[in-house]
């Protein structure tokens, strides 16, 4: 299975834990840039001291 997919499928079961609230889908927009999917696996984005989250980029860039 393509990586893709895994995040594809992993944003889609964390959607839906949100969707069991009411206001739920609206929260999970504004929260979803806080998190970033890693191999299929959904992860809260580290952030810096400032409290700034990283970008992919940034966090692939700290993993080598």
């Amino acid at each position: 299975m393509a990586r893709g997919n895994k995040c594809k499928a992993a944003w889609k079961a964390w959607e839906k834990e949100y969707a069991k609230k009411e206001g739920g889908k609206k929260e999970a927009t504004r929260e979803r840039k806080e998190f970033y999917c890693d191999n299929g696996t959904i992860k809260l984005r580290p952030s810096t001291d400032a409290d700034v989250p990283l970008t992919d980029k940034e966090i692939k860039a700290n993993k080598k």
